[in-house]
């Protein structure tokens, strides 16, 4: 990794549970360009999109000055007023500090944080209808999780066009379908070069189908990030397979990321489903009125 990239790598490592990440933000680059600003002794990460910009993680160090230096440039880019120019992923700390220092926060994101071990284990009551379902998968298909091959990709691509049909029938006109209709490049990404950024990634095969597939990266020493999980959602039990196998091989982090739930309730509960040990509640800081 470069200079660069090291530079900016540290900016998405101010909350150690957060799975904003360098690697998180690559993989959408063909939806929006991203640079590294310095001024004085602040660093930014800005996110271009059309014709707009905005800080998609708070400067470091993390100031009024900070603030004040990014809402300047959003205002000369963006236009004065609120709801394009933002700076996201505030922490429930760093989101008192902006109010202290006047600025109007609000809630966006919820990532779900999990037990690594109780996942890898699903012991106990809690878990029963997810054992269940991974012991049907066993037993009706033969099944094999091994890491991802670049010759994995265009099965990859094939098995995201149909998890995209069996999908988009429940989110028609939802905003579901637009970050949904969005993503492909991003998977795509994640899938192509992933491994230069520090990312892993897994598929399942049954009987001789790549059946699924799921991406992740370290977060912390403590903490692993779930980016993508797509299956064949036609085959039970598949989906629980996968992420229970990932936690199961991630035995040196005790908590497990698994992301938001990008506004979607039956996705929020799908997470709910797999116990969440903590919720954690991201904020967005908007211009001063």
């Amino acid at each position: 990794m470069d200079l660069v990239l090291e530079k900016a790598s540290e900016l998405f490592h101010q909350v150690s549970a957060l799975s904003t990440s360098l690697p998180s933000f690559l993989m959408w680059q063909d939806e929006f360009a991203y640079a590294l600003v310095t001024k004085g002794s602040s660093s930014f990460i800005v996110a271009h999109y059309d014709k707009y910009v905005y800080f998609p993680v708070p400067p470091k160090p993390y100031t009024t000055e900070g603030l004040k230096i990014a809402f300047e440039y959003m205002k000369k880019v963006n236009g004065p007023g609120g709801g394009i120019s933002r700076v996201e992923g505030l922490s429930e700390e760093q989101k008192k500090s902006a109010e202290s220092w006047s600025f109007t926060s609000r809630p966006t994101l919820t990532e779900y944080l999990y037990d690594r071990a109780l996942i890898a284990g699903l012991h106990g009551d809690p878990y029963r209808a997810k054992r269940a379902e991974v012991n049907h998968l066993i037993k009706e298909h033969s099944v094999v999780l091994r890491p991802y091959r670049k010759s994995d990709l265009k099965a990859c691509g094939d098995l995201f066009d149909l998890w995209k049909a069996q999908r988009l029938p429940a989110l028609k006109g939802a905003q579901g379908e637009k970050m949904l209709l969005s993503s492909q490049k991003a998977h795509f990404r994640a899938l192509h070069e992933g491994d230069n950024w520090g990312m892993d990634a897994w598929v399942v095969i049954l009987e001789n189908r790549l059946s699924a597939y799921s991406v992740g990266a370290p977060l912390s020493p403590d903490t692993y990030g779930v980016y993508l999980e797509v299956t064949d959602l036609t085959v039970k039990g598949l989906s629980a397979y996968i992420f229970a196998n990932i936690c199961r091989q991630m035995d040196s982090y005790p908590v497990i990321n698994a992301g938001d739930a990008e506004g979607l309730p039956g996705l929020a509960e799908s997470k709910e489903h797999w116990h969440p040990v903590h919720r954690l509640q991201l904020f967005a800081v908007d211009p001063r009125l």
